[in-house]
C-alpha cells in the first residue's frame, strides 16, 4: 500500500473512531465492567497500586524519553561516525514524532472540552456525559477553569509515537518489530488509564489513529526532505 493510501486509510479509521464515541454506548458498557457501583472505585487505584503506577506511567514515560534521548545521541554522533550518517533519516523520523505526536494530541485535550469518566456523575463524579460533539446544558458552569481536558488520550500518545519505528528499519521483520513495540506501549498505557477511570475506550483509539495519521505525514516530509538532500541522509546505504 502506497504512504498516500495509507494515509487515507488512516483518516478512515481516525474519523470511525470519532463516530464510536459519537453514536454508539460502547465506551460507557465498557468502561461499566471497570467500575465498583458500589464502592465508587475503578479497577486500579494508583494509591493502592504504587507499583502499576510507576511501570505504566512515570516508569513508561521515563523510559520513552531515555530512548529519545539516545536516538538524539546516535543522531549527533552521526556527525563524528560515517557508519552511523546512514540512520540519520530515522533518527530525525524518530525525534519529530517522539516530539510531535503527544504535542499535538495531549494538546488538543485543552479544546474538547471533554471529562475523564472518573469525573462524570455516571461514575460517583459531578460532571455531566456530554460526548464530543455535543453540547453541555445551558446550566452547566462552562469557564475555563472548569473545562473538561480527557480527550483524547494524551498519556497513551507517548506509547503510541513509538510506532514511528516501522518506518526506522528496512527489514520487514524490524519494521514489524517496531510496529508492535509502539502498539504494545500505547496500549499499556492506555488500558492503565481506562482501569484507573482516567479515559474511555474512544480516546484511546483516537489517540492510537491520530498519531499513526501524524507518523504518516512525517514519514512523508521525511522522504521529501531524504530526496531535497540526499548526501546529508545517505538513505540508501542502510542495510
Amino acid at each position: 500500500m502506497t504512504l498516500k493510501k495509507q494515509i487515507t486509510a488512516a483518516v478512515l479509521l481516525l474519523a470511525a473512531a470519532l463516530a464510536l464515541e459519537q453514536f454508539t454506548q460502547t465506551d460507557v458498557k465498557l468502561q461499566n465492567m471497570f467500575f465498583d457501583f458500589a464502592n465508587c472505585s475503578w479497577l486500579i487505584n494508583k494509591n493502592l497500586n504504587p507499583v502499576l503506577h510507576l511501570l505504566f506511567y512515570t516508569g513508561i514515560k521515563a523510559m520513552i524519553i531515555a530512548l529519545s534521548l539516545l536516538v538524539l545521541g546516535i543522531f549527533m554522533t552521526s556527525f563524528k561516525t560515517d557508519r552511523l550518517k546512514p540512520w540519520r533519516k530515522a533518527c530525525v523520523l524518530f525525534l519529530l514524532a517522539a516530539a510531535l505526536v503527544p504535542l499535538s494530541l495531549a494538546g488538543a485535550k485543552k479544546y474538547t472540552n471533554v471529562y475523564c469518566p472518573a469525573q462524570l456523575n455516571l461514575y460517583c463524579g459531578d460532571k455531566p456525559y456530554v460526548k464530543v460533539f455535543d453540547k453541555y446544558p445551558p446550566d452547566f458552569d462552562k469557564t475555563a477553569r472548569n473545562r473538561g481536558r480527557c480527550f483524547p488520550a494524551g498519556h497513551a500518545s507517548g506509547g503510541f509515537a513509538l510506532m514511528v519505528l516501522f518506518f526506522c528499519f528496512k527489514k520487514k521483520k524490524a519494521k514489524l518489530l517496531g510496529l508492535a513495540i509502539g502498539l504494545g506501549a500505547g496500549w499499556s498505557m492506555g488500558l492503565y488509564q481506562m482501569f484507573r477511570g482516567e479515559h474511555f475506550l474512544s480516546h484511546t483509539l483516537v489517540t492510537m489513529f491520530g498519531a499513526w495519521l501524524i507518523i504518516l505525514l512525517l514519514e512523508a516530509f521525511t522522504q521529501k526532505l531524504a530526496r531535497a538532500y540526499p548526501g546529508f541522509f545517505a538513505i540508501n546505504e542502510v542495510n
